[in-house]
């Protein structure tokens, strides 16, 4: 795990956190996964697809894990920042992908952003909400920006002389 911010506040070790994650994900536990959220947690997935509930993430975690996530690993590339969200509450975000067996390294085509929030239930970190979207950088120069920018213009100065 490469980390270069801080990833520690207030009684949380967010590296400790996301291990203890990545262990019952190389596990393909997903019973054992689910029990890292909070009863009432919500989950999105790197696809948008939103599972409510400990139960509910326990259950998909335990169906990918037999089938299209078979065999993975869940690998933490960074941990990009750790701040308080309260006395209880954290947001981590950070940096990882599930890699198969056959990939040695996250490439940048694997790599997704993880936004966690933390809640310290009975003195144990559990999280509360996950949001995982894949890193696809929007391009914001070059030929291939310059022209879908026009289009994009010229639709909205259709539709506007049209309305």
């Amino acid at each position: 795990m490469n980390t270069t911010h801080e990833t520690r506040v207030a009684g949380l070790d967010a590296r400790a956190v996301l291990a203890g994650l990545a262990a019952r994900w190389d596990a393909a536990d997903g019973p054992g996964y689910g029990e890292l959220f909070t009863p009432d947690a919500t989950y999105v997935q790197f696809n948008g697809v939103l599972l409510n509930g400990r139960q509910e993430i326990a259950d998909m975690h335990d169906l990918m894990f037999r089938t299209m996530l078979y065999g993975t690993r869940l690998v933490t590339h960074e941990i990009e920042s750790v701040r308080p969200a309260g006395e209880d509450r954290a947001v981590v975000v950070s940096t990882g992908a599930a890699l198969y067996p056959w990939q040695k390294q996250v490439t940048p085509k694997r790599l997704s952003r993880q936004t966690l929030i933390l809640e310290r239930v009975d003195g144990r970190w559990l999280v509360a909400g996950f949001q995982n979207s894949r890193i696809k950088p929007f391009p914001t120069s070059g030929p291939l920006f310059d022209v879908a920018s026009k289009a994009v213009r010229l639709r909205v100065e259709r539709s506007r002389r049209a309305a």
